[in-house]
């Protein structure tokens, strides 16, 4: 179920409502039975609970059966597999739930739902994909009406696999609003008369839905499970190995490309064999986990469980696959409950972090003594640090996915003096401060743009941690004596009307004297890579960088930076037209910042946000995003949808035009790009995202 739009949390059913009942309860009476949304629906209801296929809760002596109580995801894979239980169509497999138990328990999916997601996981009827989307900050997610029928309908071709879900297009007037991923089984469900559109023929596939709709959608699907033949049993016995290229390797389980499943180790000590060399699950763990590509064959038992596991390694050398970085912490960030964080380097690079459990963190003190920490204790050391004016200097190590693995590092006095500054996206003399202390917002004013900041903003006045009362009160004292204040922004990534940093000086700064700021289109470039030199032509005038690697570049490209000349100069080789800034000093270029305004590469893969292009010259790949609103946000889906409906598609009429002819070019299941040259050009907004593509199939 790709590209799915998830709905926002309404009402959940408690989660014993829906637990396992044995087929007795017949005419079930509940309380609440007149609240049904339409008159007859009760029938369905009665008819379910009669089933065994949903209970109420007894309150007081009383049964509720709650009719319009939205329903979950994990819910909706609890009643797909109830159905195929109670037809006989799939039995209940304990080896089934175990194998399982670790990729649930990742995801935070609840107990009483893993015997049922297992199944659905098992028998492809949902994917580990999917399971993003069931649990959200401890919250299971209501379905929507397509996603409930997908997964209804897939059951449907399980338990009776005659039944086949093969129709591109369903009769709802509403059709090109479910999801390609759903519309066969939806299109199968009405076929069958399982699922019906409203009096206008309208499906609602977005919409959630609620227990009295899901009792007429099983009991519609239990007849017809009921109804076929059972399903044979296959004679011969599950392979006794598995094998294939690794996508995921840890101290617990192995996961093979393109399988949904998760191969558990029978324990810790199995038999490991690396490269023909004896070893262990914790060292070719490590391995993988430091980037090495890896193939493995596991020998299993009759539960599945590897016994044996044989790994080949393109790269044993841990270090050929690992990319060092240093600097300075100037931010740090951590969630306690997801366990994921972020880590700031010279209030320049960025690098999140999923688990930081993951990573190794050793940190040297002033007395030379190295101490292990964890992530939580390093954001404290951090905290400490910076109210004692010291800084944490630091090597990150990324092993060859950019995935930060450790961190070794020392504690050192602050470096930072009144002659250096730090890097920011807009710089200027301060002309204006506003302030509320009630609300604790401001607005700082350089040139004639104003920029908001707010008690989450880190502000620093000459180099000392300050407050929005305080710059306010720095900005009047320097107009009634006739000063001017310096100031340096770092502006949000998605907001650049907001500003995260605000560094205040008092006094000006003598480096930047006699620099001289030049803006414009890159008109040409030159690149001599032996001589490590190039020029630049920006606005008819053409200037020298004598040591290329000496030059500060900054200029945003999609998803990217490209932060060297050669990226650069590739960037520009490309056809890309790049606005940009430059500092120049007696002629020599000493900084660039700017961002590519138009594009242009070979299409080499795309998402439902996104286009992935390669340059011709640089090779490199980029994403480029339509939008910055999340189409998985219910908030934001309607942002979403404006943005891209604005999107100017030469030669269609818009973004899902175009994603039907990816589909017709691809075959619908093809992903292969290879075969053809797709190329665009792009054309991107000041914030980078897409606002116009011209696409040619060579």
């Amino acid at each position: 179920m790709k590209y799915r739009k998830t709905a926002k949390p309404l009402s959940l059913l408690v989660a014993s409502l829906l637990a396992f009942q044995p087929v007795t309860a017949l005419a079930v009476t509940f309380a609440d039975i007149n609240q049904v949304p339409w008159p007859g629906a009760e029938v369905s209801i009665n008819k379910a609970a009669d089933l065994g296929l949903v209970v109420g809760e007894t309150i007081n002596g009383k049964n509720y059966f709650r009719p319009k109580d939205t329903v979950s995801l994990s819910e909706s894979c609890q009643f797909a597999y109830k159905v195929l239980l109670q037809t006989k169509k799939a039995s209940a497999d304990a080896s089934v739930t175990e194998k399982w138990a670790t990729v649930l328990n990742t995801y935070k999916i609840q107990d009483w739902a893993h015997p049922a997601i297992s199944f659905c996981l098992e028998k492809g009827i949902i994917s580990i994909s999917d399971l993003s989307n069931f649990v959200k900050n401890g919250t299971n997610m209501p379905a929507s009406r397509e996603q409930a029928a997908e997964i209804l309908g897939r059951a449907l071709t399980v338990g009776v696999p005659s039944y086949k879900a093969t129709a591109s297009t369903t009769k709802f007037v509403d059709n090109a609003s479910i999801s390609a991923d759903a519309r066969p089984y939806i299109a199968l469900l009405n076929e069958v008369k399982i699922v019906n559109g409203d009096d206008t023929n309208r499906f609602n596939p977005k919409k959630t839905l609620n227990r009295t709709e899901t009792a007429v959608m099983v009991t519609n699907l239990y007849e017809k499970l009921n109804s076929a033949a059972a399903v044979e049993t296959p004679s011969t016995p599950v392979s006794s190995s598995q094998s294939g290229k690794v996508a995921a390797l840890t101290n617990f389980y192995v996961n093979f490309e393109n399988s949904n499943a998760y191969y558990l180790y029978t324990s810790a000590s199995i038999p490991v064999t690396l490269n023909g060399d004896s070893s262990s699950v914790a060292e070719v763990a490590e391995l993988f986990k430091d980037g090495s590509a890896m193939s493995a064959v596991v020998t299993l038992n009759e539960s599945n469980r590897v016994t044996k596991l044989t790994v080949t390694s393109d790269s044993a050398k841990k270090e050929d696959t690992k990319k060092d970085t240093e600097g300075v912490i100037t931010d740090m960030d951590y969630d306690d409950e997801d366990e994921d964080g972020k880590i700031e380097i010279n209030d320049k690079s960025v690098y999140h972090v999923s688990d930081v459990n993951d990573v190794t963190i050793k940190i040297e003190d002033e007395d030379g003594d190295e101490e292990e920490y964890d992530w939580e204790e390093l954001l404290e050391l951090f905290e400490e640090c910076k109210d004692d004016d010291k800084e944490i200097e630091v090597e990150l190590t990324l092993n060859s996915k950019d995935k930060l693995t450790k961190i070794v590092g020392s504690i050192e006095e602050d470096s930072k003096s009144s002659s250096s500054k730090p890097k920011g996206d807009k710089k200027g003399d301060v002309a204006d401060v506003e302030y509320d202390e009630d609300d604790e917002e401001g607005k700082i004013k350089i040139g004639s743009k104003k920029y908001n900041f707010d008690d989450d903003t880190t502000i620093k006045i000459d180099d000392k941690s300050a407050d929005g009362e305080d710059l306010l009160e720095a900005f009047e004292e320097a107009e009634d004596d006739d000063e001017v204040l310096e100031a340096i922004l770092v502006l949000d990534d998605d907001d650049d009307d907001y500003a995260t940093k605000i560094y205040i000086y008092t006094e000006a700064y003598d480096d930047d004297d006699d620099d001289d700021e030049v803006s414009g289109k890159i008109q040409n470039m030159t690149y001599d890579e032996d001589d490590e030199d190039g020029d630049i032509k920006v606005d008819g005038d053409t200037f020298k960088a004598k040591d290329a690697d000496d030059v500060e570049i900054e200029v945003q490209d999609g998803n990217t930076k490209l932060d060297s000349w050669e990226e650069l100069y590739n960037a520009f080789k490309d056809g890309k037209t790049i606005d940009v800034e430059l500092v120049v000093d007696d002629d020599e270029v000493t900084e660039i910042t700017g961002k590519v305004t138009i594009t242009k590469g070979v299409l080499t893969g795309f998402g439902d946000d996104h286009l992935k292009l390669k340059g011709k010259k640089s090779k490199a790949t980029t994403k480029y995003y339509f939008t910055k609103y999340d189409r998985d946000d219910e908030d934001e889906e309607e942002d979403w949808e404006d943005d891209v409906k604005d999107i100017n598609v030469k030669g269609l009429n818009n973004v899902d035009d175009l994603y039907d002819f990816f589909d017709v070019w691809l075959d619908d299941d093809d992903t292969d790009l290879d075969d053809d040259v797709f190329t665009m050009e792009i054309k991107l907004d000041k914030d980078g995202f897409i606002v116009e593509i011209d696409a040619d199939l060579d």
